[in-house]
């Protein structure tokens, strides 16, 4: 008895002592294991002469593609260009860690961390920051062989594949990033549309170059609001759409850059076969115009100058004429002197229901501003222009908000309010000048010394 208890004792250490050996054992050749996959990747990455190509969707459907290229190197660094970044400083580190079996990280901020970047409101979540275009710099190694690595976002899980770069890729990234800067537009830059050469006055493109989505409104026949958007990748030419749209009837699948009257005139055009579709820039600084210049100043034939007039901020709006040409100034200070308690001449925009605006005379009533309206029905472009309209008055009315002397400021009793009145009512139309976000001229078609200077009141 005392011999099987001895033996039983014996098997069981020993027992202990074998499996304390083999925990030991698999320990160091898990690290080992590990070691010789981190071994195999910075073999693979360096060894290949034109590096390495990473086609990135961080998040399908909501944001656009990126494209990146690598070259790896000794002592950790890597060599890295994207379709959105030309510049200079193109060296950064990696290295390999254990943290979730093997992890490639980019661990110096680079374009690929401009994905990941918090300070870029996400669209997908109200425009809060702290999400960025959801993309990774850390990537969890999942398979490795001679010309692709399978990888996975560490923290959002999208799988993405880096292949074996050619020579020609570098070019091609290159021509993305010069077709990427075009789609970056300056603060006082927006893109106009036109269809068939026809300018479609309503027509709005938004390029976000930051989470490459394009997003084209317009109206259609019917003077609905009509809104298409879709996420972009670069290629070398311009944008290739995630899938196709239609646009005024009109179905293509990307936009080509068109440089040829120069970059501050480029254009993005339709691929379908006839690009059908043009849409170019319209510079709006403000333009800072004399009333010297007002009577040969020509607009831009590309600024919708009568649209923008009458839907400032997409809300009703008014104006206050601030200044007029010689010939109405005279007839306004007769006003003036005649009548103490005369402001200015306002046009009011959108006013209500039924009417597209007024022609307004403000004036004093006690302390309280009165107004006399004479209120338009219609507000009609000219030629098939985009800056030529007439203020038709054509059964139209006019009112008063309820001051007593209100007969001093109708035309038929006053001939310098009718002289004003008749010059803003012409039939011929007025050429309406864009100077800035609220500042217009309306220069008289039939008179081009005739003219008046809204600003936003």
């Amino acid at each position: 008895m005392k011999k099987l208890i001895y033996l039983w004792l014996l098997a069981s250490v020993l027992l202990a002592a074998a499996c304390t050996d083999d925990d030991d054992v698999f320990s160091e050749e898990s690290g080992v294991r590990l070691q010789a996959v981190i071994d195999e990747c910075n073999t693979t990455l360096r060894g290949a002469e034109n590096g390495w190509k990473m086609v990135y969707y961080p998040k399908v459907e909501s944001y656009g593609g990126y494209t990146f290229l690598f070259k790896f190197g000794t002592k950790n660094r890597v060599q890295m260009i994207s379709d959105f970044d030309m510049s200079e400083d193109t060296d950064y580190s990696y290295n390999f860690n254990t943290s979730e079996s093997v992890v490639l990280t980019f661990d110096s901020y680079s374009p690929l961390h401009r994905l990941a970047d918090p300070q870029y409101p996400a669209p997908d979540y109200s425009n809060k920051k702290g999400y960025g275009v959801e993309g990774d710099f850390e990537f969890v190694v999942k398979k490795v062989t001679a010309d692709t690595l399978y990888l996975v976002g560490k923290k959002n899980r999208v799988e993405v594949l880096l292949t074996k770069a050619t020579g020609e890729d570098w070019l091609l990234v290159s021509m993305m990033a010069e077709m990427s800067s075009c789609f970056a537009l300056s603060e006082n830059e927006r893109l106009g549309m036109s269809v068939h050469g026809v300018l479609m006055a309503s027509g709005l493109v938004e390029l976000d170059d930051i989470y490459h989505i394009c997003k084209i409104s317009y109206k259609d026949e019917e003077g609905d609001a009509v809104s298409v958007e879709s996420p972009y990748i670069m290629t070398g030419k311009g944008c290739q759409f995630i899938q196709e749209i239609e646009v005024a009837g009109i179905k293509f699948s990307g936009l080509n850059v068109d440089l040829s009257e120069g970059f501050n005139n480029r254009e993005f055009v339709s691929n379908d076969e006839g690009g059908s579709i043009r849409f170019f820039i319209q510079n709006f600084a403000p333009l800072n115009l004399t009333r010297d210049q007002i009577p040969t100043y020509v607009p831009n034939k590309n600024i919708a100058s009568v649209d923008l007039l009458r839907t400032t901020n997409g809300n009703d709006v008014r104006y206050v004429i601030t200044e007029m040409s010689s010939e109405l100034e005279a007839q306004r200070d007769i006003i003036r002197e005649k009548l103490p308690n005369f402001i200015d001449f306002y046009l009011e925009l959108n006013r209500k229901d039924g009417y597209d605006g007024s022609f307004r005379i403000g004036a004093y009533q006690g302390t309280s501003v009165k107004y006399y309206n004479y209120d338009f029905k219609t507000f009609e472009l000219l030629d098939n222009s985009v800056n030529k309209v007439v203020f038709d008055n054509q059964a139209a009315s006019s009112s008063t908000s309820g001051f007593t002397d209100k007969d001093l400021y109708s035309i038929k009793k006053n001939k310098n309010t009718k002289a004003v009145y008749d010059a803003f009512f012409s039939g011929d139309g007025f050429v309406v000048i864009r100077d800035s976000d609220t500042v217009y001229w309306i220069r008289s078609l039939k008179d081009p010394n005739v003219w008046m200077k809204l600003e936003e009141d």
